[in-house]
């Protein structure tokens, strides 16, 4: 495959007025953002040491992260496929699990200063991708149509698939947060939507529209802590009712002043309070219980299996569990008592030190 096929690491980000991250004074917009941010601009950022000084060029480079997550659920396949770039290590990850087999197949690419790895720095424009050899995994965004596609090739696993944020129509979670004395993190999710396409593994033929496969994203990036663990739940499906159910959950992160707790009813968005994950640290694959401080939502997960990465290189380190399963329970939204029954999705226990 040639390169031009791929997102070109030298385009520049489409630029759009006053919509980029980082304002003229430096400083990020923090909080909801109720409009799409064009540019995750961090350059222009005024970062600051501990100490109130300017931080060095090499701050600066090595203290920006960024990672984007494509996960697809469905009672017939699961997927879940993620690029990061910590500046000195980039990581590729794809995993896939088949509920009625319950078998589990998974790849993992470590790559050297990112050299094989680009992340887009607009989460709704460009694209991310990593690529050796005629090992292929591309994440595409389009602004003007709204659709995020992925694209994957590796041996025993080829996916194309999209979803459009325009069809029902969705709100996507745009916040950014403080992060320590002068870090900060953007972070922009969505869950619970109708996703079209393929997948083609060792376990035959999917069509994700015939099985009603739902699909997640989340674009992170910013000068995030130095060390940090954090849990995360995130669901999607179709309920009785016939709309679709996203969900997106957080402790330990992303929850200086505002959170990304939040659940997604065809689309539209709606706020939860502080999360609580209860589980058995020493046993993660017991179930989970996870409620919210004012009782509006309350979870159990079931997991069925997980993807795991650990690695401890001195500089940096993660041991991060992504586990997949089924959520029951209840969440209320003011209006009405949403009943979770067996839902597919995900849970994680992640520690990382970037």
């Amino acid at each position: 495959m040639s390169e031009s096929m791929l997102i070109d690491q030298h385009q520049s980000v489409v630029q759009f007025p006053d919509t980029k991250l980082i304002q003229q004074n430096g400083q990020p917009r923090f909080g909801i953002i109720d409009y799409p941010v064009s540019e995750i601009n961090y350059r222009d950022c005024r970062l600051l040491t501990p100490m109130g000084k300017a931080a060095s060029r090499w701050q600066r480079w090595f203290g920006f992260n960024a990672f984007q997550y494509y996960g697809i659920i469905s009672p017939e396949i699961v997927l879940g496929c993620a690029l990061v770039d910590t500046k000195l290590v980039g990581l590729a990850f794809c995993y896939l699990y088949h509920p009625p087999s319950k078998r589990r197949w998974a790849l993992t690419f470590h790559d050297v200063l990112s050299q094989n790895c680009h992340l887009s720095l607009s989460p709704d424009e460009g694209g991310s991708y990593f690529k050796r050899g005629n090992r292929v995994i591309v994440m595409k965004y389009d602004r003007l149509t709204r659709t995020k596609s992925l694209r994957i090739e590796l041996p025993n696993l080829n996916v194309n698939c999209v979803f459009d944020e325009a069809i029902q129509p969705m709100q996507p979670l745009r916040i950014c947060t403080r992060c320590g004395p002068s870090g900060w993190v953007y972070a922009q999710k969505v869950a619970g939507l109708a996703v079209q396409g393929e997948i083609d593994c060792k376990w035959g033929h999917f069509d994700l529209s015939q099985i009603q496969a739902s699909a997640h994203h989340d674009f992170s990036a910013g000068y995030m802590r130095r060390e940090t663990f954090w849990n995360w739940a995130c669901l999607g499906g179709r309920l009785s009712s016939g709309e679709w159910l996203g969900l997106n959950l957080s402790a330990g992160v992303n929850e200086t002043s505002f959170t990304e707790n939040c659940y997604w009813l065809d689309g539209q968005l709606g706020k939860i309070d502080h999360i609580h994950f209860d589980y058995h640290v020493d046993d993660i694959y017991l179930p989970w219980h996870i409620t919210s401080y004012d009782k509006s939502l309350d979870l159990t997960f079931t997991p069925l299996g997980a993807h795991r990465e650990c690695l401890n290189l001195w500089l940096m380190a993660t041991n991060f569990h992504q586990l997949y399963g089924y959520f029951s329970g209840t969440i209320e939204t003011g209006q009405r008592t949403i009943q979770v029954d067996n839902i597919l999705g995900f849970v994680e226990e992640h520690y990382a030190k970037w």
